[in-house]
């Protein structure tokens, strides 16, 4: 039996800015081009079904959230976009229930549920450690409420203690499939 694919998580690193006034400023993941963006974004989180319209941006930044959460894994560097697209459109779109989370008019982050697994997590790089993982969490358990499941790399520390964090417990320890052949550990969350 084939696993479900890991979630994408939080976090990579924190790298300083410099703002409009001198002094410096944090964002998570990557430079930004315009030190705007690394200004907390004080706008309600919503959480919605994910809609067609979604998919060229939302894969995109899927796509950079995974390169840049996990550069210990060569197989996933090597994923093109258009690779990222073909498996969303594939394996993710036809198999979960897709939830989006926005802030304002900007997609922030997104939550795949086959139920009881999450196949995929991802909040990206400049909104993590803002309460989104945790909002995109909750919906997770609306779809799934008597149990959730999932697959991280052992090394991604911050997704482990996010999820233990939220009542989730280690069931396994063991190894992605091929071709990646990274350590994993799985993941469980019972109401």
């Amino acid at each position: 039996m084939q696993r479900p694919q890991e979630a994408a998580h939080e976090l990579p690193t924190i790298m300083p800015l410099a703002s409009s006034i001198g002094s410096p400023r944090f964002i998570f993941g990557r430079r930004a081009a315009d030190p705007r963006e690394a200004a907390v974004d004080d706008s309600p989180i919503s959480i919605r079904a994910y809609a067609d319209r979604d998919f060229d941006d939302l894969v995109a930044r899927w796509h950079e959230t995974n390169r840049v959460s996990y550069p210990y894994v060569e197989e996933r560097l090597g994923h093109t976009l258009e690779d990222a697209r073909a498996f969303f459109r594939a394996q993710i779109v036809p198999a979960c229930s897709v939830w989006i989370a926005e802030r304002g008019e900007n997609l922030v982050g997104l939550i795949a549920v086959e139920s009881p697994w999450i196949r995929q997590l991802s909040v990206f790089p400049e909104h993590q450690r803002r309460g989104i993982g945790t909002a995109l969490l909750q919906k997770a358990r609306e779809c799934s409420p008597a149990e959730l499941r999932l697959f991280t790399f052992r090394r991604n520390d911050k997704a482990r203690a996010f999820y233990e964090k939220h009542g989730f417990y280690v069931v396994a320890l063991g190894a992605s499939p091929a071709p990646e052949f990274e350590p994993d550990v799985e993941y469980r969350w019972v109401a």
